[in-house]
């Protein structure tokens, strides 16, 4: 990473964020994806085979239900409704089993209920269908209840029962899965979130620990030594200088014043020898060396005097008056030292104005983030908001459809009650009936009595004539008996037209009663209808919030991360902070040497200012 600019370790830290990103996005692709299958297999097998299993019971029970109205009934239109309810029924049960089966192929079971109900309605109420399609009478209507009762009726309770039982065993099976998968999503979210905010917390701790070592740390060390050879120090050690990125830059430049000023502490040590060399020798060539003493004085004046404007900080003092031809190597080299020390400093400032505009990128980016994050925080928060509305909503619509759903099961339990009152009246009205042609039997037998008794008057009024005055009184005695008998069979003609009559009222009853019974077995049937819509529109409203409440509680987490995040944004502020400030002690620095005014003192210039700008600013983005 020492050879990468700048801007190529931040690329390579938005990169490792972006991998990191989509890792944590296929992961969520992948469960969302399993879950999507699992949930689709439910719906495609078991949910259907539970649904078509309650719809065959209910065919079922409506088979039976259409051989008891076959069973009461002699007309020859109601018997062929009757027929074709059966009839519906029967192709209604067989189609739901099918269905079941095709549906829910691991259940053996099925396949023996489908047979078991086949068989009764087939085989075991086979004599009791054929016997009530041709009873006409009381006494073969009599008869095939009996039978009914007897052979077929016993058989639908116990196979009921045992569909229902597969049906609850499908459905309990519906709802283990459903749990299963309901986990699952909970885990995928809650494992999701922990990736993310885990990823988050080590690319920013990587990222603080990053900047930190990377430009820091190195900043700091250059600024030292800097210090330190501005105090003429030059034995230590410039670090950075195999660095191939902009600080490497710098402390090449900071390597180079330190060479430049050992090369001037050599000068000053070889300009120290030759004085002494020449004070020996004044005296043997006193004469010869008077001039050259003079020049060398002056020489010496000169260089020493730049020697002291270089100590001041002074770069752009030159020797610009000629020495004696012995010493122009010394002029020039001392002026070639302080050019290449002027062009040494021009490049750690013009460095530094790289650093400078890195770190007010970085500022400005980092405040953006923060707003952006304000902003999603905000935008969260009147989220969560929405949804806590829509939950209490959803809520009481579940609450108010249990209770729409309460009151159709006891308007459904008040059918029933109506049609076993009903079925009563029906048996009621069948005993009057029967009552009634027990009674016409009997007056047709006081009829018959009656015209015995007046043929046996008759025929004792003749034997009296025969008699004469003997037979007179017994003559008396068989015309009252023979009007008696006369009476007693128009009162029986009478009692017999009016028991009819009753028969046929009673008749009308029974056909009057049946219908009724007939409507509340409609209206039972849509009440259970409507009592299953309530249910599923109580478990879809239960869904519904239980699902809003697990949205809501993934918006408020993130929300949390959104806050964790502002606070990472303004740890970077807290870093660019402290970034800028040593940029601004590196400028002062380097402002302690007095250089041309060129574009490399401009950027010094204006890097003390942008860092005397930008520490402020952070300091009070970490504030708010």
């Amino acid at each position: 990473m020492k050879n990468l600019s700048i801007v190529g370790k931040f690329a390579a830290l938005l990169a490792v964020f972006g991998v990191f990103t989509l890792g944590v996005a296929t992961y969520s692709a992948s469960q969302i994806s399993k879950i999507d299958e699992s949930y689709t297999d439910l719906l495609r097998h078991d949910s259907i085979a539970a649904l078509a299993l309650g719809k065959a019971d209910k065919a079922f029970e409506n088979g039976r239900a259409a051989i008891g109205d076959l069973l009461m009934l002699t007309d020859d239109a109601l018997n062929a409704k009757a027929i074709k309810e059966l009839k519906d029924a029967h192709d209604a049960f067989l189609g739901d089993m099918d269905r079941a089966v095709a549906a829910a192929p691991q259940e053996a079971t099925l396949v023996d209920l489908k047979a078991a109900g086949l068989n009764v309605l087939d085989n075991v109420c086979k004599l009791t269908i054929q016997k009530a399609m041709v009873a006409t009478i009381a006494a073969d209507v009599a008869a095939s209840q009996a039978i009914f009762l007897r052979d077929c009726q016993p058989q639908f309770p116990a196979l009921s029962v045992k569909i229902s039982e597969a049906a609850k065993r499908l459905e309990d099976q519906v709802g283990i899965r459903n749990h299963d998968l309901s986990d699952l999503s909970q885990d995928t979210i809650r494992m999701t979130f922990a990736i993310i905010v885990a990823g988050l917390l080590v690319v920013m701790t990587a990222s603080f620990f990053a900047i930190r070592a990377w430009l820091v740390q190195p900043i700091k060390q250059l600024a030292a030594t800097m210090v330190q050879l501005a105090n003429g120090d030059l034995a230590v050690p410039v670090a950075g200088a195999d660095r191939k990125d902009e600080v490497g830059s710098m402390a090449k430049a900071v390597q180079v014043f330190k060479d430049n000023g050992l090369r001037a502490r050599q000068v000053e040590a070889e300009a120290s020898a030759m004085r002494d060399q020449s004070e020996r020798e004044r005296e043997h060539n006193a004469a010869v060396q008077r001039a050259r003493s003079e020049e060398m004085a002056t020489a010496t004046s000169n260089l020493a005097g730049g020697l002291q404007r270089l100590s001041t900080g002074d770069l752009t003092f030159q020797l610009s008056e000629p020495f004696a031809r012995d010493f122009e190597s010394l002029r020039s080299d001392y002026n070639a030292a302080a050019d290449q020390l002027r062009q040494t400093l021009a490049a750690v400032a013009e460095a530094t104005g790289s650093i400078d505009s890195g770190t007010r990128e970085i500022s400005l980016s980092a405040d953006d983030l923060s707003k952006r994050t304000e902003q999603q925080a905000a935008s969260l928060e009147e989220t969560a908001a929405a949804l806590d509305e829509i939950t209490t909503n959803v809520a009481n619509a579940s609450k108010r459809t249990d209770e729409a759903r309460l009151l159709a099961k006891q308007a459904n339990e008040s059918a029933v009650q109506s049609g076993i009152i009903v079925a009563g009246a029906v048996e009621a009205m069948h005993k009057i009936e029967n009552s009634s042609q027990q009674i016409s039997s009997i007056i047709g037998v006081i009829d018959d009595i009656a015209f015995q008794t007046n043929l046996l008057a008759l025929n004792a009024g003749v034997e009296a004539a025969r008699a004469g005055e003997a037979g007179k009184g017994f003559a008396v005695v068989a015309q009252e008996v023979r009007e008696l008998a006369q009476r007693s069979a128009q009162a029986a003609r009478e009692i017999k037209e009016l028991i009819r009559n009753s028969s046929v009222e009673v008749e009308g009853g029974v056909k009057l009663v049946s219908q009724t019974g007939d409507a509340l077995k409609t209206i039972e049937s849509y009440i259970v209808e409507i009592n299953r819509h309530m249910e599923a529109i109580a478990t879809s409203a239960r869904e519904q919030s239980i699902g809003l409440s697990e949205v809501n509680m993934a918006v408020n987490q993130m929300d949390q991360v959104t806050q964790k995040n502002a606070a990472m944004v303004e740890e970077s502020n807290a870093a660019s902070a402290t970034l800028a400030t040593e940029v601004g002690r590196l400028r002062s620095l380097v402002s302690q040497f007095r250089l041309e005014m060129t574009e490399a003192t401009h950027a010094v210039r204006k890097t003390g200012d942008n860092a005397l700008a930008i520490g402020p600013k952070l300091a009070w983005s970490r504030r708010l």
